[in-house]
């Protein structure tokens, strides 16, 4: 069995400046409010680093750096969880964490839902991780990820996924939370916000 099946998928997610090494958020993720099982050999990780080419038949291709992790999240109720890392430029690295994000709770799978009540439990999630790793824009949705406030058409990686390229209007409120540092205030609609920790804000969609 898959470690995590069927579907919609609820996903935590953030994106994070290079250097910072994959090691360091896993590290750091472990250290939040929230206890996170990470199951992977030591070695796997490597495999990140070393890519693959986009093109096996071309050795100029472009090279493609990802990994996907299961981890154990525990929450109030103990849930199965992907952890998948993507490289989207020189600069900045994507991070998404996948639920089971169905209404219901799917036993036959060992998954349950994501009720309505506890949405609060993954936005509380995704403030610890924001102090942990001060990342520069995370959210929480159904079926999408923060990448999609990029307002760039190529495919990743690319240069063009950078953070003067975020354009937060025409997708905000298919997020139930957005956070995203001070520094980025300015990219903002007009909208209501919460300070988080003295260099975030949390914005909490009013349709979800």
């Amino acid at each position: 069995m898959s470690w995590l099946q069927g579907g919609p998928f609820l996903e935590l997610s953030f994106i994070i400046k290079e250097p910072t090494k994959l090691e360091t958020v896993i590290s750091k993720m472990k250290e939040g409010n929230v206890k996170i099982e990470f199951h992977c050999p030591s070695d796997y990780i490597q495999q990140f680093y070393e890519g693959y080419l986009y093109d096996e038949d071309d050795p100029h291709s472009v090279k493609i750096h990802q990994i996907t992790i299961n981890l154990t999240v525990h929450t109030t109720r103990k849930r199965r969880a992907l952890l998948l890392v993507e490289k989207i430029s020189s600069g900045l690295l994507s991070y998404s964490i996948c639920f089971f994000g169905d209404t219901t709770d799917a036993p036959e799978w060992n998954q349950p839902g994501v009720r309505h009540d506890e949405l609060d439990e993954f936005i509380s999630l995704l403030i610890s991780l924001y102090r942990e790793l001060k990342f520069s824009v995370g959210g929480i949705a159904i079926e999408e990820d923060t990448k999609a406030f990029f307002d760039v058409n190529e495919t990743w990686p690319n240069e063009n996924y950078n953070l003067t390229n975020l354009k937060f209007e025409d997708n905000l409120r298919k997020f139930h939370a957005v956070l995203i540092d001070q520094s980025l205030k300015n990219k903002l609609p007009d909208e209501l916000y919460t300070s988080i920790n003295n260099s975030g804000l949390l914005y909490r969609s009013s349709f979800n």
